[in-house]
């Protein structure tokens, strides 16, 4: 009795333990970091500092000196910058020293809230007139040179609404407006063509079937399914359109080539194909969960406080060299990141201090690395001067972007000098390695990255190098091994027969230890047989044995996890609670025992604590041959097969089922329907074991601290 008190303490304070590990480490505003897995944030050197603070047009002659809530800057090929002065009805263009060159209000009519502006290499600029519903092109002396309004189609409607508010030009003239869930697409005469970069929102069976038949009535009330609406965009030197929405499914950043088509790193496809519950809930949730995946999200999900939020990018720019980085308009946040989607830096934050913002409405790139932000409520743009190190880090991507791998891994060995724990350094070393067919090294490095899919890559090509040099060894140990295998299974075979048999015929002697190992090893081949068996031989039964098989399966689990394959792994080894896996393995079986003897004891079952113990623990027989066994072959194993691995998964715990079912059965002499009803019965009752669990615990918790508060008041108090 002291040693299961004992048990159930220690398995008490590992999920307390557990439960009290924080999920995220904060970052407070102005301070330099990158995500990784469950939004921790990993502290780098400085990246950007602030070097100017810009809030009016100087000493340029107009009777309006400072900016009025400012919603876009801009900065052309030749770094002059412009600002569209919203709240003052304006244009500012700047020179790169921030001297103010020319300030425009448009033609006759004037602006009338613009909120964004495009700068052709000419210098022509190019409005968004939201106000006046129109698009004003100025010559780059401020000139009116035309304007256009919502273009008409004869194919195609084009809506009645037409507020431009962000657009681009291309290098073919076309204008590209912001509307909506998707981008309009106007040409240099101000004729529509066609809309670009919708977001597939896929097909829906059931407003399938509604539309036919659903009646009108009916139909009036369902409401129309739209894609994410667009925020910002920009043009890249590379011709593509680089945009931020509100798209959450497929990633909320987008570079689109000519087409439309976002091939920028995404969350997941969405497309047309008809889903099946059942075959998504087994690809999605049976085969491919049981391996651990680096997830990765646009921004963050929680703010400084550890609050959820969704983020919105305000705006979006790409400097000659593809890097991307984005402003977050509610925390301040500046992100960045390389043409794979991998986060560089994030900096900034929220507040009036320097470097931080209000309202951050826009973000700009000139050709010297140079970040401009415009805040609209602080009615200024602050200017952002890179460091040694994210140079290092740009210059690093550029370099492998254009081929260079040996530069690019020796830039990335710089910044892991000033760093060494900037995981992308051993990203990006792993990815120039295997450009250079040094798989091995590869692997290595996306290891320490904990990179699976890249580790998976180097992998692959390894196995395929390996195979190649070493075709006829590799081949003769393969059937070495298969001969050794084929060998372990007949004896397991023939050893669990006859210790089943011994077992039956010894009517008079209690089960001994080694006989009753191999007695349940033999219900993974036979379970009906060992039952029937078990039924009838209930007293004789070694209580030895479940206790060992219990010990035997965790052990199976700490081997499983610290030796299984890396991309395969389902927890990281530095990760591993051997409290909480042995909660997380036996809190089933354990809880199945009390739970289905207080069904069964109401409804005429037969089965008392001692027999429920044992099936329970031979319950686990499955697990124990399957994963020991598939930890030494996950190693010529990958990621491409993760759904043959799931498969395994789904053996293991199909057999633990499958024996809890028909011992529930046999061993109380159940019909089929009776037993499918105290299965039920029985997975009700462990739901409110553990629920009653979670209540002492929580009391449990309240309590403990009611005690150290007295405690802590007597020590003050009276010592």
């Amino acid at each position: 009795m002291k040693q299961i008190k004992r048990t159930a303490c220690g398995i008490m304070a590992g999920i307390l333990l557990f439960l009290s590990m924080p999920l995220q480490v904060l970052a407070a505003n102005g301070e330099n970091y990158v995500t990784g897995d469950n939004s921790y944030r990993q502290p780098v050197p400085q990246a950007y500092n602030v070097i100017r603070t810009v809030n009016n047009i100087g000493d340029f002659e107009d009777k309006k000196l400072n900016f009025k809530n400012p919603q876009d800057i801009f900065i052309d090929k030749y770094d002059n910058i412009y600002i569209v002065d919203t709240g003052n009805k304006r244009v500012v263009k700047m020179d790169k020293n921030y001297k103010t060159l020319g300030v425009f209000y448009g033609d006759e009519k004037g602006f009338d809230g613009p909120e964004g502006i495009f700068a052709d290499d000419d210098g022509d600029m190019y409005i968004a007139d939201t106000g006046n519903k129109r698009i004003v092109h100025l010559d780059n002396k401020g000139n009116f040179v035309e304007q256009f309004t919502n273009p008409e189609s004869a194919d195609v409607s084009t809506g009645e609404a037409f507020s431009p508010s962000k657009l681009v030009v291309s290098n073919t003239g076309y204008i590209y407006v912001v509307r909506g869930e998707n981008i309009m697409i106007i040409d240099g005469n101000g004729e529509f063509r066609g809309f670009f970069g919708q977001t597939n929102i896929g097909y829906s069976l059931w407003e399938a079937m509604m539309r036919i038949f659903a009646s009108e009535e009916q139909k009036a009330f369902i409401t129309k399914r739209l894609a994410s609406s667009f925020i910002n965009a920009t043009l890249g030197n590379d011709g593509m359109i680089y945009a931020t929405s509100m798209e959450r499914e497929e990633g909320e950043i987008k570079k689109m080539n000519s087409i439309g088509i976002n091939v920028y790193r995404k969350y997941k496809t969405v497309g047309n194909s008809i889903s099946n519950p059942v075959t998504d809930f087994i690809n999605k949730k049976l085969l491919k969960s049981v391996v651990a995946g680096k997830s990765f999200k646009f921004g963050e999900y929680f703010d400084d406080d550890g609050n959820y939020m969704e983020p919105v990018f305000a705006d979006i720019c790409v400097d000659k060299n593809g890097i991307v980085t984005v402003i977050e308009q509610t925390n301040g946040k500046v992100y960045q990141y390389d043409q794979d989607g991998n986060m560089l830096v994030a900096f900034g934050g929220y507040g009036e201090s320097k470097g931080t913002f209000t309202r951050a409405a826009s973000i700009a790139v000139n050709s010297e690395g140079l970040i401009f932000i415009l805040d609209r409520i602080n009615n200024n743009f602050q200017v952002f001067e890179p460091t040694d190190f994210i140079k290092l880090i740009q210059d690093a991507t550029t370099s492998f972007n254009k081929g260079d791998y040996a530069t690019s891994a020796e830039l990335w060995k710089q910044v892991l000098k000033t760093d060494e724990s900037y995981n992308l350094a051993h990203v990006g070393i792993a990815k120039t390695y295997y450009k250079q067919e040094m798989y091995k090294e590869a692997m290595d490095e996306a290891k320490i990255a904990v990179d699976r899919d890249l580790y998976t890559m180097a992998f692959n090509e390894y196995k395929y190098v390996v195979m190649r040099e070493h075709f006829l060894p590799i081949i003769l140990a393969a059937v070495a091994i298969i001969a050794f295998v084929i060998f372990v299974v007949v004896m397991f075979l023939k050893f669990t027969k006859k210790a089943f048999w011994s077992y039956l015929e010894s009517k008079n002697r209690k089960m001994k230890i080694g006989e009753g190992l191999l007695f349940c090893g033999y219900s993974a081949i036979h379970p009906v047989d060992c039952l029937d068996g078990l039924r009838y031989n209930k007293k004789r039964i070694n209580m030895a044995v479940p206790f060992i098989i219990f010990v035997l399966a965790y052990a199976v689990r700490m081997f499983y996890l610290l030796y299984v394959h890396f991309p395969l792994a389902t927890i990281e080894t530095l990760n591993i609670n051997p409290i909480f896996e042995a909660v997380k393995l036996l809190i089933v079986p354990l809880t199945w025992i009390p739970a289905s003897f207080a069904a069964t004891s109401i409804a005429g079952g037969e089965c008392k604590i001692p027999e429920i113990t044992f099936t329970s623990a031979m319950s686990l027989v499955p697990y124990i041959l399957v994963f020991f066994p598939l930890t030494f072959l996950s190693h010529i194993m990958s990621k491409t097969q993760q759904g043959w691995y799931g498969i395994f998964n789904i053996i293991a715990y199909f057999g633990m089922f499958l024996i809890l079912f028909q011992a529930m059965r046999i061993m109380n002499n159940y019909r089929f329907g009776e037993t499918i009803k105290m299965m039920l019965i029985s997975a009700f009752m462990m739901a409110v074991i553990l629920l009653v669990a979670l209540i002492v615990y929580s009391l449990s918790a309240r309590l403990i601290q009611f005690i150290i508060g007295i405690i802590t008041e007597f020590r003050l108090n009276f010592l």
